[in-house]
């Protein structure tokens, strides 16, 4: 249950990451593509000040432990 704040933290992160208009700041830093695709406005959260790469890694984390999670529980439902 420990995804559900990390997932709130992650919207709540992106949505700020959304207000603003681009136009201002410095453009974020060239950064590696890893990581999920739904995480990619979080990494962009450094041009407002916040880390925002060590933070996509671990909602990444959180995403990945909830996805083993699924196909754990539909393999048990699909198990005869």
């Amino acid at each position: 249950m420990r995804s559900i704040p990390n997932l709130a933290l992650a919207s709540m992160l992106a949505s700020l990451a959304a207000c603003g208009d681009g136009a201002t700041g410095t453009p974020p830093a060239a950064s590696d593509d890893s990581g999920r695709p739904e995480t990619a406005s979080i990494r962009a959260t450094e041009a407002i000040g916040v880390d925002g790469q060590a933070i996509s890694e671990k909602v990444d984390a959180a995403l990945d432990t909830n996805d083993q999670r699924k196909d754990e529980l539909d393999k048990a439902i699909d198990a005869p």
